[in-house]
C-alpha cells in the first residue's frame, strides 16, 4: 500500500458510521500501521491497516433460505450463500430452545457453522449474515460447498 492507492475496505470494525464493506478508498497517507482516508462522513481520518486490502471481496449475491421455518421459536434451518465469484457456502441458523431440546437426546453437539439466533425469520436470519460479513465474519461461520 501506498499514497494514491485505491483500497477496499474488507471489515468494518467498530467504524459503522464510517466504513463501508468493500468500498473504495484513496490512501491520502500511510504509516506503518495505519492508513488515512476520506471516510463515508467526508472526513480525512487515520484507520489500522487490516481494516483494507488493494483488492477487493466477492459480494453476496443471493441468501436462500433453504427450509420452510415451521417454528420460529424452535428449530433449525438451512441458508445457502452465492457469492459473485460464484462460490458458495452454507450454515444453520437455529434457536437456544432448539439446542435445548437436541441436547435432551445427546451428550453433547460440536459444530461450526450454526449460528444461534433467538427467533428465527427471515429478517433476523438476513440480518445476522450482513453483520458477520461487515465484520469479516461469515466465511469463517460457513461451509463451503
Amino acid at each position: 500500500m501506498k499514497t494514491k492507492d485505491k483500497i477496499y475496505c474488507n471489515s468494518i470494525g467498530i467504524y459503522s458510521r464510517q466504513l463501508t464493506k468493500r468500498k473504495s478508498y484513496i490512501v491520502e497517507e500511510i504509516s506503518s500501521e495505519n492508513v488515512k482516508i476520506c471516510n463515508d462522513e467526508g472526513r480525512l481520518k487515520w484507520y489500522p491497516r487490516f481494516y483494507f486490502s488493494l483488492s477487493n471481496e466477492p459480494e453476496i449475491i443471493s441468501i436462500q433460505i433453504d427450509d420452510k421455518i415451521e417454528n420460529n421459536k424452535s428449530d433449525a434451518i438451512e441458508v445457502t450463500i452465492e457469492f459473485s465469484n460464484k462460490e458458495k457456502y452454507w450454515l444453520t441458523f437455529t434457536t437456544p430452545k432448539y439446542l435445548d431440546k437436541i441436547l435432551d437426546e445427546e451428550s453433547y453437539l460440536s459444530s461450526k457453522h450454526f449460528i444461534i439466533i433467538k427467533n428465527l425469520t427471515e429478517k433476523s436470519i438476513l440480518s445476522t449474515i450482513y453483520k458477520l460479513d461487515e465484520q469479516n465474519e461469515l466465511i469463517e461461520n460457513c461451509k463451503k460447498y
